[in-house]
Parts: C-alpha cells; sequence; structure tokens
C-alpha cells in the first residue's frame, strides 16, 4: 500500500562503549524462513522491523492472507542480511525496531514500507513524525545464560545485579554468587528495540540515571543464540517467547522479567485506511480469535481488546503499560439450514466452547439482518425466516457473548435451497362397490417454479402405505388394494425434492 508524505527526520541515538560481535553480511538477495514466500505489490500492506516479532507476523501474514483480503500482510524478518525485494525495488534488510520504523518517516521515508515491527515504545522522534502504535502482544524481558554448557552464572539475577554488570562494577560470577568465571555481557545490536527496552529498564534500576556500558559489554545480533548458549559467562537480554523457540539451547534467569507490549507501527497518514484497520486495529485480524492461537505459537500473549478492558488494536503514541490478556473463552458455531416449508429457511446455530456459552445469535442473509437476540437453549438457537426468494440463499449467524461474560464471539455461513410450494389434488370414487378396487389419479403441481413435480406419490391410511405410483408430468394414476368394508379416511402424499416441500391431500373412500 502507498503513502505518500514525507514526515520529519529521526534521530538514533546509539549506547556507547559496547564493542561489536555481529558481523557484516553482503547486500545480496536472501531468504529468512520468516521472510513473506511472495514478492509484494503496491496494494499489500509491507512491514519490516524486530526480530522480536518476526516469527508472529509471519504466521499471522499466513493466517491473513488465507482469507484472500484485498491487502495481503508481507513481513521480512530483520535476519537473515542481503536484500529485500519490495514494489519499487530491492533494498538492505532493516535490522531491529529502530531500522524498521526508520523507513516509516523523514530522510529514510520509503513508500513501499507500511509498517514497522517494534518492540519498544515510541520515541520522542518517532511521536513528533506522528507515528502510530497499534499493540497486540504481550512480550517479557528476561536474562538468558547458555543452556548447552553449564553457566558458571547463578539461577538468579536481581536488577541491581544486572546494572553492576552491565556498568562493570561487577565482573566475576562469583561477585553475585554463582562459580568463578569472567562475565561477557552482551546486548542487542544498536537500533534493536529490545535493546532500547533493556537500557531503559536498567536506568530506572539505577535511579533514573542513564547506565553507561562497560567496555566489556559486546554487541549481538537480538535473539541469536549463537554467542550465548556455548559460552559459560555469556549473559543477554531476550525475549522470552523468542527464547522459547530456540529449544533448551538457554537457561533463562529468574529474578529480572519486565513485561513489554508489541507493536506494529504506522504513519500517522494510514491510520484510519481499511487495510491498517483491518489488520492491526481493535477489531481487526490480529486482536481477533483467529489471531489468539497463532501468537500463542510464537511465544507470545494476545493482549485484550479495549472492549474486554485491554489494549489491543488501540493506536498509541506513547509505551503501553496496560498487559490485561485476552483470556475469553473461544467459541465455534455450526450452522446449518433446511427448507421444509415453501418460502421459508430454518436455521440452527449450535456453539460450543470449553463452558457452557451464555449469549444470543443474530441471524443474516445477504447484508440483511433477519433476527437478533435469538437466546441459546442448550448451545443451540433456532430461527425460520418466511418470505424469502426461491433458489440458493447464503446466511450467516454470529454469536453475541452475554456483556460482562468471559467468552468470544464466533461466525459461520451455510447456503439452503429455498423451496416452492406443492399442492395434491385427488380424483378417487368416494365409494366403491363389494368386491372392487378403487382406481384414481394423483395430480401435484409446484408453486412459483416452471418445473414439474417428479418422484412419487403415495397413498396411505394412517401409518399405512396401501400403495404407490411414479409421477409423469406431475401425474400418477394408482390402483388401490381391496379395502375392508366401510369409511377409510386416506392421504396422498408427495414428499418434495430439491426444488419444491412435500405437501398431501386428504380424502374418503366409502368400502361397500
Amino acid at each position: 500500500m502507498s503513502v505518500r508524505t514525507s514526515l520529519a527526520g529521526l534521530a538514533v541515538a546509539a549506547l556507547t562503549g559496547s564493542t561489536l560481535l555481529v558481523t557484516a553480511t553482503p547486500a545480496t538477495a536472501a531468504v529468512d524462513p520468516d521472510d513473506t514466500t511472495f514478492t509484494p505489490v503496491a496494494a499489500d500492506l509491507v512491514g519490516v522491523g524486530s526480530d522480536t516479532s518476526q516469527h508472529a507476523m509471519r504466521l499471522l501474514a499466513d493466517g491473513w492472507n488465507a482469507t484472500s483480503p484485498a491487502a495481503r500482510l508481507a513481513s521480512f524478518a530483520a535476519t537473515g542480511g542481503g536484500d529485500i525485494t519490495l514494489p519499487s525495488g530491492a533494498i538492505k534488510r532493516p535490522n531491529g525496531s529502530g531500522a524498521g520504523k526508520a523507513l516509516l518517516y523523514g530522510a529514510g521515508n520509503n513508500a513501499d514500507i507500511d509498517f514497522a515491527r517494534s518492540s519498544s515504545g515510541p520515541s520522542t522522534a518517532e511521536v513528533q513524525a506522528g507515528l502510530q502504535n497499534f499493540p497486540f502482544a504481550l512480550d517479557t524481558l528476561v536474562m538468558a545464560v547458555s543452556g548447552n554448557t553449564a553457566s558458571n552464572a547463578p539461577a538468579s539475577l536481581t536488577k541491581d545485579q544486572i546494572v553492576d554488570i552491565y556498568d562493570g562494577t561487577v565482573t566475576n560470577w562469583s561477585q553475585v554468587g554463582g562459580k568463578d568465571g569472567i562475565i561477557k555481557p552482551l546486548i542487542p545490536q544498536a537500533g534493536s528495540g529490545t535493546r532500547s527496552f533493556f537500557t531503559s529498564q536498567l536506568q530506572a534500576a539505577n535511579g533514573g540515571v542513564a547506565v553507561t556500558l562497560a567496555k566489556s559489554v559486546a554487541e549481538v545480533q537480538e535473539h541469536d543464540d549463537t554467542a550465548v548458549k556455548g559460552d559459560p559467562n555469556a549473559v543477554a537480554p531476550f525475549s522470552e517467547g523468542r527464547a522459547g523457540l530456540l529449544g533448551k539451547t538457554l537457561r533463562l534467569q529468574s529474578g529480572f522479567r519486565a513485561d513489554r507490549a508489541l507493536y506494529n507501527v504506522v504513519r500517522g497518514a494510514d491510520l484510519g485506511t481499511a487495510a491498517v484497520q483491518g489488520l492491526f486495529g481493535e477489531n481487526g485480524y490480529l486482536c481477533s480469535s483467529d489471531a489468539r492461537g497463532l501468537i500463542e505459537r510464537a511465544g507470545f500473549k494476545q493482549l485484550a481488546t479495549p472492549a474486554r478492558g485491554g489494549a489491543c488494536g488501540q493506536a498509541t503514541q506513547s509505551a503501553t503499560s496496560n498487559f490485561t490478556l485476552n483470556e475469553a473463552v473461544e467459541t465455534t458455531l455450526a450452522l446449518s439450514g433446511s427448507s421444509a416449508k415453501a418460502k421459508a429457511a430454518t436455521l440452527v446455530a449450535q456453539v460450543s466452547g470449553s463452558t457452557a456459552p451464555q449469549g444470543t445469535v443474530t441471524f443474516t442473509s445477504g447484508g440483511t439482518t433477519l433476527a437478533t437476540g435469538v437466546p441459546l437453549v442448550s448451545g443451540r438457537a433456532t430461527y425460520t425466516a418466511t418470505g424469502l426468494p426461491l433458489g440458493s440463499r447464503s446466511f450467516a449467524a454470529e454469536f453475541v457473548p452475554a456483556q460482562g461474560s468471559a467468552f468470544e464471539g464466533s461466525t459461520a455461513t451455510t447456503s439452503v435451497v429455498v423451496k416452492a410450494g406443492s399442492a395434491v389434488a385427488t380424483t378417487f370414487p368416494t365409494t366403491v362397490k363389494k368386491g372392487k378396487k378403487a382406481k384414481g389419479t394423483v395430480t401435484v403441481t409446484l408453486t412459483g417454479v416452471s418445473s414439474t413435480a417428479a418422484g412419487k406419490v403415495t397413498i396411505k391410511k394412517g401409518a399405512t402405505t396401501l400403495a404407490s405410483a411414479k409421477l409423469k408430468s406431475g401425474k400418477a394414476t394408482v390402483k388401490l388394494p381391496k379395502l375392508p368394508r366401510g369409511k377409510h379416511v386416506l392421504r396422498a402424499v408427495w414428499g418434495g425434492n430439491g426444488v419444491a416441500v412435500g405437501s398431501s391431500k386428504s380424502f374418503t373412500i366409502t368400502q361397500k
């Protein structure tokens, strides 16, 4: 999707005193497992940025794109190196929240980039440029040490101990209750949202004073376990969710835990567009029940929407501190329908959940509301729509949870052939002489359709079938068996077909 307004410039302040361990990658075409699998076009929504949420956004992109939307979601990983191909050509792969957001405004503004993944709140420059942040998931930052090799670190680190490690006051694990070993403190690369969030935590623990990093602090790629997993002295801040995707290569420390929201950041000019709201808004895909499982598969937890007391999809220009989670009970809705009466359809919505759902069902067809507030009885809502046009018709049902309940809504659709009416006429004699059998004609006519009735008609006395015959051009001649003496109330029955409902006609024969 393209916009395109040039906004104010970006000021990126990198912390000093650290040594870079990340090796440069040639600017050649590259593919990361979290890259989108297609080349986006101008109508698509294209995102780059944070390594933290790249896997989540790849899963969400696959889920969203499977719905065949007007604007597909394309997300390029921070890792992998090389160039990425955009609608207007290739650019060097942006690595990290800051690098992604830098392409949304100022001198770096790139019309092909529509959103940036971010694991930290906005900077002053980003706010001044009008960028808007959509929170969608909760992540927790922890400290990680080697899980492949016995680490010299203690099992737990306090915030004060972490400050002392990163400012160089503490240099050996034995000083904080661990085994003898020179500490190797690591920090994500400049521009990383995790780095920005981590240093803000250090500053808060240091009485609000920014921590000057010791010369021993080395830069590594955000959430890359290469420099940590085999080194007994290494330590690095790590997303708990991202660490979970790596298996058991890391040991996560207790003590320090810092919750943060994950965001998708857009230009202010794009805030109200259908594509942005349809994906990132509080009623959009990322805040829906369909996205919840995908977010959890990536190691995070979905935030609740404002309707449930949370902040998911609520655009903001400040760091989100409302971490209310979507803990609603998911529901599924199965919709079935039939046409047992002329010009009518009976719809049955079955709503299921881990506990009995509470709420009502709304039925619609072709955008027209047929009924609202239909109550659930044993999880089922039934409604019969009448006066409908004949032929195949689509219907939808929506489960509306009871106000204040813990349930999520759900929807389903079905198609029903709305059938025409029919009428049965008979020409049997009213009296039959002794020893004789009655013979008559049964005619079936259909209303509102040009076709004629086919199939067979049956003559019944109560539940007993006396005779049957096939219809030809809507008519059948039926010969009855000899009846016992006396008066008999009979019925001529046609069972209906794919375009018309069945009908019957009662008649009386007196056998002499």
